[in-house]
């Protein structure tokens, strides 16, 4: 295996400029991680080019401007861009070939985002503290590094690199058995809501998440920064927590008891939930973080943000029921006829006295998969928001209520689809609404004990919250299986009209 020799690290600058804007477009809906799959590709330019290392290894981040072909599309949404680690190699090391070098056709353009040399390059400024320049001038920044992660990536022995489960939006790998390192793939302007938290976390007593290490900057030659990426302390688990409440689901559907035995964990879920919104409410002097009173204007935006799902989910449901299950299409239909009932699970529009609470920061798409399982509980992670929405919107404060209601909905979809995937066992009468109530205990226990001025002063309007909050992410999870899964259409159709009919 013989790597590109530094010779013509500029030859190949130049050929990168020019190939890739060729190549890209056929090559980019093949990754799990890029986003626009579903639209069409007008063109593909190569912003900048940042050597990390050519000798031995011979990578770069190359970061690449997509341009949608959208008729009359002005906003940024026609433009994303994606970040590329791309290494010249004899072969492809287990990476996507991207294409081939026309003078030296046995040398290949690899996308080497899990690559350990790559990885490694990526993370030596760690160490060291110096800045990467571009070709056109954009900027690679390090800050944050911990003794560790100076001792971790410096030259020396190093560390086995690893990928961390199914690559999605974002490529996460783990450095030996200390670290993990996540590469942002749509660079968005702006300090990316993962960075921000953890960072802030870092200055709090919560301990339930990966303390940060380190992080990665990318700045364009017209000066605008991105997050590119974070290393993070690795916690020893037993996988996330999707996995491990499905498993013990399937157990219970089989043996048909023994569901009951989750319930401690999912208190103690609802507990460390409680601290970690406690946390991020802890500081009412950062202009980031400190908790704000609820408005009325609050609760009349998130009415229409409920609003403005419904209507998207609907308009799908409207256009493809047909093409679905039986099943699936008689909720669909069932639920085109009571559109109108979405207007009866909204809270009260004033806040009186009863009502007041404040608004803080909060995870934003928290669900069992943002969670590991650990020997003594969970430990929460991805804090980066809903990828679909905006960095703007992700940063903006919420009701804490809105990460309750999205575990809520993971336990159901979590008993869905044991149901589903064992049809002939007692699983179709599994009901994990004692889960769903543990859960929900253990946060108010914790939240209340501590006095918490995030949820409403009167205990009898906390559960209409959840059900507004729970009914919104029903939605947006028909939406995402209409575009996304159509099978799995069912769950949350399911889980919409069981809101609407007053119960889980």
């Amino acid at each position: 295996m013989t790597a590109a020799p530094a010779e013509p690290a500029g030859r190949i600058t130049a050929w990168l400029f020019a190939e890739l804007p060729v190549v890209v477009p056929a090559w980019l809906p093949s990754q799990r991680w890029f986003g626009g799959k579903a639209r069409a590709i007008d063109r593909v330019e190569v912003e900048d080019v940042l050597w990390l290392s050519v000798e031995p290894t011979c990578c770069a981040l190359v970061v690449v401007e997509v341009r949608y072909a959208e008729a009359g599309a002005t906003d940024g949404r026609a433009l994303e861009r994606y970040a590329l680690i791309v290494g010249i190699y004899s072969d492809a090391r287990g990476g996507s070939t991207i294409g081939r070098v026309e003078w030296q056709p046995e040398l290949r353009a690899v996308e080497a985002g899990a690559d350990g040399p790559a990885v490694l390059a990526l993370l030596r400024g760690l160490a060291s503290g110096d800045p990467v320049r571009g070709a056109r001038a954009g900027l690679l920044t390090y800050a944050d590094a911990t003794h560790a992660t100076r001792q971790t990536v410096a030259d020396g022995e190093l560390p086995a690199v690893a990928p961390v489960g199914p690559e999605q939006s974002n490529t996460s790998v783990r450095l030996g058995s200390s670290h993990v390192f996540k590469l942002f793939r749509r660079l968005e302007d702006g300090e990316n809501p993962q960075l921000e938290i953890g960072r802030f976390l870092a200055m709090t007593n919560f301990r339930s998440a990966p303390k940060l290490e380190g992080s990665l900057t990318y700045r364009a030659p017209d000066g605008r920064a991105a997050t590119l990426g974070l290393l993070e302390n690795w916690i020893p688990n037993g996988g996330d927590g999707w996995s491990y409440v499905v498993t013990r689901l399937q157990q219970a559907a089989r043996e048909g008891s023994g569901l009951e035995e989750l319930a401690p964990d999912m208190f103690l879920l609802g507990s460390t939930t409680a601290d970690f919104h406690a946390a991020l409410a802890s500081d009412p002097n950062s202009e980031a973080f400190a908790p704000e009173p609820v408005t009325s204007a609050d609760v009349h935006a998130w009415r229409a943000d409920l609003l403005a799902q419904a209507d998207r989910a609907m308009a799908l449901v409207e256009r493809h029921h047909a093409q679905w299950s039986s099943e699936a299409a008689d909720m669909g239909r069932s639920l085109l006829r009571r559109r109108l009932d979405l207007a009866q699970h909204f809270p009260g529009e004033d806040l009186g006295p009863g009502e007041a609470f404040q608004k803080i920061r909060v995870h934003g798409d928290y669900h069992l998969g943002q969670t590991l399982k650990t020997v003594d509980g969970f430990a929460l992670i991805d804090f980066e928001g809903e990828p679909a929405t905006s960095l703007e919107d992700r940063r903006q404060k919420h009701c804490a209520l809105k990460d309750v209601a999205g575990m809520v909905r993971s336990l159901e979809y979590a008993a869905q689809t044991v149901i589903d995937r064992t049809p002939a066992t007692p699983g179709a009468r599994l009901s994990v609404t004692g889960l769903r109530e543990a859960f929900v205990e253990g946060y108010l226990a914790r939240a209340m004990a501590g006095r918490a001025t995030f949820l409403p002063s009167s205990p009898d309007s906390i559960p209409s919250w959840i059900g507004f909050f729970e009914l919104e992410k029903a939605l947006y999870e028909v939406e995402y299986e209409v575009n996304n899964r159509p099978a799995w259409v069912h769950i949350p159709l399911r889980g919409v009209m069981q809101i609407l009919q007053g119960g889980a």
